[in-house]
């Protein structure tokens, strides 16, 4: 018996209960019962992936709009879904010099404090002061 994997997969909550009393019947416990179940299985096992994925994300300093607070920036996310509700982590590199990690603080800690939301493959960030470099920050929960 062949079982399709649905890609991306899909989750259901319509899975035929089959009991001892159920009439065994091995074609439709297999495309009712058990691929339905093996879908799931797909489904949770690419959830955990996808929320254990970084996908990083690069906010330019010239790269904010407005005049005033809040100041935006929309920028392209592969793999990015409204609704979604990743979360932000630190991409500084590792071996950063001491005035690199200070730079680096100051600007996550403003995109930090600030709001992000996701659209259908982008982010959009608003701060309330300006970061005064370039940073890259993770976006956790996003698989691109």
């Amino acid at each position: 018996m062949a079982f399709t994997i649905k890609n991306p997969p899909e989750f259901t909550l319509e899975v035929e209960q089959w009991t001892r009393e159920t009439d065994a019947d091995g074609a439709r416990m297999a495309g009712g019962t058990i691929e339905p179940m093996l879908n799931n299985d797909a489904y949770l096992k690419s959830e955990v992936e996808r929320q254990e994925h970084v996908t990083l994300v690069t906010l330019t300093e010239a790269g904010w709009a407005g005049a005033a607070a809040p100041y935006t920036q929309t920028v392209e996310v592969s793999g990015a879904k409204e609704g979604m509700e990743p979360l932000l982590v630190s991409a500084l590199p590792d071996g950063a010099s001491p005035e690199e990690q200070k730079a680096y603080i100051k600007a996550y800690g403003i995109v930090g404090s600030g709001t992000g939301t996701l659209g259908d493959g982008t982010a959009t960030f608003k701060v309330y002061k300006r970061p005064a470099i370039d940073i890259t920050v993770g976006l956790k929960g996003v698989a691109g």
